[in-house]
């Protein structure tokens, strides 16, 4: 997540209260905010409005970051603790039917997979709806480290910085977020299921 000097000088720029600068901030960022959103919390529309909070915060609170070098760590971090408050308090409401939870994912799956043929675009469909079931049982720490670093494709340095950790501890999460899924793969896809 290491910015180059043209990113550096946007966020320079949007600290110092060009809005032209957040919106070419806005417009890089946008989409692996919502999709790290995303996983965290498994649901288009709540990912779509946690990631307008997201920008929201940023956009009031950018003046206050120090270093515009550790912009993309403070955009993760502060993506992070709305996608995991939004989290906890799913816990403590009614849960949304299954039904409309396999809408969305069915809506979000077409738009992904339109171009293959219907076959696969069902087995795409449900592989992703029961990655997305086991990846939302992981603890907030394992899914976080697993999301960032395996998902999005971002260093275990950078992914410790997010998650104010050391690398040592990045790995370790990595590690079992990688084995619980793999468990969970294995006893849906055990040979007995086909039997």
């Amino acid at each position: 997540m290491k910015l180059t000097r043209d990113q550096e000088k946007l966020v320079t720029q949007a600290i110092n209260g060009d809005r032209q600068a957040f919106t070419a901030l806005f417009n890089a960022y946008q989409h692996p905010i919502y999709n790290f959103i995303y996983r965290m919390l498994g649901n288009d529309e709540e990912a779509a409005d946690v990631t307008q909070e997201v920008f929201f915060k940023v956009y009031k609170k950018i003046q206050t970051l120090r270093d515009p070098g550790y912009f993309s760590t403070w955009l993760f971090s502060i993506a992070k603790n709305e996608a995991i408050s939004l989290a906890r308090q799913k816990k403590h409401k009614n849960h949304t039917s299954i039904d409309q939870s396999d809408d969305d994912d069915v809506q979000r799956q077409i738009q992904d997979y339109s171009i293959l043929d219907p076959d696969k675009k069902l087995l795409n469909e449900e592989f992703e709806r029961i990655f997305q079931n086991i990846l939302s049982e992981l603890p907030d720490i394992y899914r976080i480290a697993f999301i960032l670093g395996v998902l999005e494709g971002y260093s275990y340095e950078e992914v410790a910085k997010i998650m104010n950790c050391s690398v040592g501890n990045v790995k370790s999460r990595v590690f079992r977020a990688r084995s619980r899924i793999a468990q969970k793969l294995n006893k849906i896809y055990s040979p007995k299921t086909f039997q």
